[in-house]
């Protein structure tokens, strides 16, 4: 979230898509800095930056249809805030910035900024945990990151620890990115048990370029086998003299570099612009992610350019395609229908042609072991985590063994055998669950883009599950059924 609010309305910008509309969203959309959307039980949430400390120290907004939105209770208690901040943050005014959020081991983690420069420029990310969003009992877990405790960058300025932005890799891991304006933007690893940092190891991401860099609001997300960095450039916060825009790039790894389409290091101030100011659209920016049914979306704040001063921000909703240069576009072009029945959980997976579950076979802990069906009975092997890793792509790891879903040694060919092995996040790893309609799904591979199916149509227990080309049949169907 940019602090620099001098600079003068940018001429008419050029989105990298189409030109883009604000989307009809209806009641209460005013919003800056908005969350990734988390849904529980077909309610969706969104937090932003404060509103104020004695009203709303976190702004929070939910839908059941993502199009009618009203305001929710603030996280945060008006008027209070954790202890720690004091000495991490002096000055302190108790309104929070940047919040984001991510669902691990059925919890829900909200990441939120405190900033002051009252007394030089301190900052800090912490955060919250709840059980339910519907039914909050928030809890603080401390500091994750401060200015205080955080090395310098490499260039020996203090690091700016704010905005951060949650993501998983295609292994299951956790990451933060984060940083605004000051010294370059970060990433770390998260431990999803505590919700605070695994290690001391800190990586470099975007914005090598001295300590006022403008780089902000950083946010990573898996998209067609790449992992893209957006990022913010120019000034928010300003109404329509706003100049905010979005920039990117892509790596093949979860910490970078993220490269631009010129092949330029978002570290050495690299990034292709994908959305900014086109009319009376203003300031775009803070992205977010969403994968509703069948369709990746981003959220962002902008200013309303029709307005006299574009005060608030306004909550947008964008559709992500890809052009045939193979990198992201935003458009209007979505919808918000499609299934949305799948979240992150346990669940029981099971053929439409036999009845039968897919399970390890005989509880196998073993790399290697089959995969195969079985009359359902309720062990924990024949229970999988499911994880969307993004862009529909999903890990599906077993209850009992802790191991992964995988294409026996990564083939291609119909046929080939489906197995565990240990999570490490490849392509032979990856799964999409494609709704075909009746509640029914098919499990197709991202290695080979074959389904998974029942060997030779068999009913039988302990018949092997293999890959093979989807042509749609019932021994290509399964159900999903949570047990969580």
């Amino acid at each position: 979230m940019l602090r620099k609010l001098t600079q003068s309305l940018c001429l008419v910008c050029v989105l990298a898509a189409n030109a883009a509309v604000a989307v009809t969203l209806s009641g209460t959309t005013d919003i800056h800095d908005p969350s990734t959307i988390m849904r529980e039980d077909g309610v969706y949430w969104t937090f932003g930056t404060g509103g104020g400390a004695a009203t709303l120290p976190i702004n929070a907004l939910y839908s059941t249809d993502m199009v009618n939105w009203s305001r929710g209770p603030s996280p945060v208690t008006p008027n209070t805030y954790p202890s720690w901040i004091n000495n991490k943050v002096p000055g302190f005014d108790g309104n929070f910035w940047a919040p984001d959020i991510i669902e691990m081991k059925g919890k829900f983690y909200l990441y939120y900024s405190a900033f002051s420069d009252s007394q030089g420029m301190h900052s800090a990310i912490g955060v919250m945990v709840t059980d339910s969003l519907n039914n909050p009992n928030w809890q603080d877990l401390g500091m994750v990151v401060s200015t205080v405790d955080e090395p310098n960058s490499p260039q020996g300025f203090p690091v700016n620890a704010i905005d951060a932005g949650l993501y998983r890799d295609t292994a299951g891991n956790v990451w933060m990115t984060y940083g605004s304006h000051y010294a370059g933007l970060f990433i770390r690893q998260i431990n999803p048990d505590t919700g605070l940092l695994l290690n001391n190891t800190r990586y470099n991401a975007v914005g090598n370029n001295g300590d006022w860099n403008e780089f902000e609001a950083p946010q990573v997300q898996y998209l067609d086998g790449y992992y893209y960095m957006f990022a913010n450039l120019a000034d928010c916060c300003a109404g329509i003299n706003s100049n905010y825009y979005v920039v990117m790039g892509r790596s093949t790894s979860p910490t970078g570099p993220f490269l631009d389409k010129n092949g330029v290091d978002m570290w050495n101030y690299g990034g292709t612009t994908v959305l900014s100011t086109d009319g009376t659209y203003i300031g775009p920016g803070h992205f977010g992610y969403l994968r509703h049914g069948t369709q990746d979306l981003a959220t962002i704040h902008y200013y309303d350019g029709t307005t006299s001063t574009g005060w608030p921000a306004r909550l947008d909703v964008l559709k992500i395609n890809f052009g045939n240069d193979g990198w992201p576009q935003f458009s209007r072009n979505f919808n918000f229908s499609g299934d949305t029945r799948l979240r992150d959980g346990r669940v029981s997976i099971t053929s439409v042609l036999s009845g039968r579950a897919m399970e390890v076979s005989a509880a196998g802990t073993t790399d290697g072991d089959n995969v195969v069906q079985w009359g359902y009975w309720g062990g924990t092997n024949q229970q999988w985590d499911i994880t969307h890793i993004g862009g529909g792509y999903y890990t599906i790891v077993n209850a009992n063994s802790g191991k992964s879903l995988d294409v026996f040694e990564m083939s291609t060919e119909n046929g080939a055998n489906i197995a565990q092995w240990a999570l490490w996040g490849g392509a032979g790893q990856q799964w999409q669950l494609q709704y075909v309609g009746n509640g029914q799904y098919a499990i197709r591979s991202y290695l080979s883009d074959l389904a998974l199916d029942v060997y030779n149509m068999s009913t039988a227990d302990g018949t092997n599950i293999v890959q093979w080309s989807y042509w749609g049949g019932n021994g290509q169907r399964w159900t999903i059924n949570y047990v969580d």
